[in-house]
């Protein structure tokens, strides 16, 4: 009977997170064919203050930018490189940036955070591991700094 109790128990302990393992799953598979799935949001007014509020908060966010242009709505930027404690690996993050008008006055922002890792240099340098950063913070900080930054 006891036997039973702990099979049960660690059948339903396993299957615990499967809902969200299979989203995360199903979301990683439709991703390698159709493309990462940034995460967008519309704002109103002219679409330079939108640019210029949106390449405020991604250096806010401490990326350096290395690509941005107003007229094409595009930013791009890096993160600094952080490495562990015996320096055997790095990570490093990305963002990008697309701006595209709508009618009637106003521009969607659609962001995408990845991260780059590398984890051990001594198996060949160079061999990172490109990651989107799903459901993370920092979208809600970015989009949180460029509404701050509409403002002003």
């Amino acid at each position: 009977m006891i036997s039973r109790i702990a099979l049960v128990f660690l059948v339903s302990l396993a299957l615990a997170g499967c809902e969200s393992t299979h989203h995360d799953f199903a979301t990683g598979v439709r991703e390698k064919f159709t493309g990462p799935t940034y995460t967008v949001r519309a704002f109103t007014g002219e679409t330079q203050p939108i640019f210029d509020a949106a390449r405020v908060s991604a250096e806010q966010l401490g990326f350096r930018i290395t690509r941005a242009g107003a007229t094409q709505g595009v930013i791009e930027g890096v993160s600094g490189i952080d490495s562990d404690d015996r320096l055997r690996g790095s990570r490093q993050r990305t963002i990008k940036v697309r701006l595209t008008p709508v009618t009637g006055g106003g521009a969607e922002v659609a962001v995408l955070f990845t991260e780059v890792v590398e984890d051990d240099f001594n198996k060949g340098a160079g061999q990172g591991t490109e990651t989107t950063l799903r459901n993370h913070p920092f979208y809600e900080v970015f989009f949180g700094g460029m509404k701050q930054a509409l403002v002003r």
